[in-house]
Formats: structure tokens, C-alpha cells, sequence
């Protein structure tokens, strides 16, 4: 037969089958309810106070992040505004560099047109300096032609038939 302990050996039925000794279970429950009482009173308050501060902390992290995100979100749109300016700057900017360069090119162009007439023009006059240099000169051979001729008809006794090839002699010089 087993060894039990007189203290227990009545209590075989109830708490006393649990071989528990009532003064040490009575002392542990009054040492845990002070532990119990001295944790809630002096050290959970700090723990919640500081759990309460790091959730605020938090929230205000997650508030702050949310606003910086709509910030960067709002800086984003305006960044493609001002690029979308930008670039109908630029646009506008080109547009008027190329109807200032076609505006040159026309004027260019005017100005070559018109050189080029002038030179014509002053080519024309010149022709026509020489054209009528050329008359004068023409016109000073046919007098002296006309001299010769004369000199011709004067010392050759003058006849019809001479006289009329003279002439034709004449015409064809000139031509």
C-alpha cells in the first residue's frame, strides 16, 4: 500500500482528492491578489498611458501619410499643368519662329525677285544703249555709204539703168 500523508488521508473526496494543501492555496491567492492589485493600480496605467501615445502617435502617422499623399498627389496635377502650359508655350513659342522664318523666306524671296528684275531691267537698258549706239553707228555708215555711193554715181555718167542698180546695191548694203 501506498504512503499518503495523514493531513490527507481524511479528505478523499472533493478538493481534498486534489492533494491541496488549503493554508498554501489560501497564502498563493492572497500573494496573487496583491500582485494582482499592485500590477492593475501602479504598473497598467503607465502601460496603457504609453500604448494610448504610441496608438495616437500612429494615427497620426497614418493622418500625416494620407495628407502627404494627397499633397503629392496635388503637386503631381500641378506639375502636368505647368508642363501642359509649358509645352503650349513652346508650341506657340515654334509656331511663331516658323511664320517669322516663312515671313523671311517670302521677303527673301521679294528681295531676290526683285534684284532679279532690276538686274533684268538695267540688262534691258543696256541692250538698248547698245541697240541704239549700234543705230548711230549704222546711221554714220549708211551716210558714209551714201557718200561713196554718191561719189560713185558722180563719177560714172549717170543712166537710168545704173542709176536703178546703184540703188539696189544700196538696199542690199544695208540690209
Amino acid at each position: 500500500m501506498a504512503y499518503i500523508p495523514v493531513q490527507f488521508a481524511d479528505s478523499s473526496s472533493g478538493l481534498g482528492a486534489f492533494n491541496i494543501n488549503w493554508k498554501s492555496f489560501l497564502f498563493q491567492l492572497v500573494t496573487f491578489l496583491i500582485v494582482l492589485l499592485i500590477f492593475k493600480r501602479w504598473i497598467l496605467p503607465p502601460i496603457n498611458k504609453t500604448m494610448d501615445a504610441r496608438r495616437k502617435t500612429l494615427e497620426e502617422s497614418l493622418q500625416n501619410a494620407r495628407k502627404a499623399k494627397e499633397d503629392l498627389e496635388k503637386a503631381e496635377a500641378r506639375v502636368e499643368e505647368m508642363l501642359k502650359k509649358g509645352r503650349l508655350s513652346a508650341d506657340s513659342v515654334i509656331k511663331g519662329a516658323q511664320e517669322e522664318y516663312k515671313g523671311i523666306v517670302a521677303k527673301a524671296e521679294a528681295a531676290a525677285s526683285e534684284q532679279a528684275q532690276r538686274v533684268m531691267a538695267d540688262a534691258k537698258d543696256q541692250i538698248s544703249q547698245e541697240h541704239n549706239k549700234l543705230r548711230e553707228e549704222l546711221k554714220g555708215e549708211l551716210a558714209d555709204l551714201v557718200i561713196l555711193t554718191t561719189e560713185k554715181v558722180l563719177r560714172t555718167k549717170l543712166n537710168a539703168r545704173e542709176d536703178a542698180k546703184l540703188v539696189e546695191q544700196s538696199i542690199k548694203d544695208l540690209e
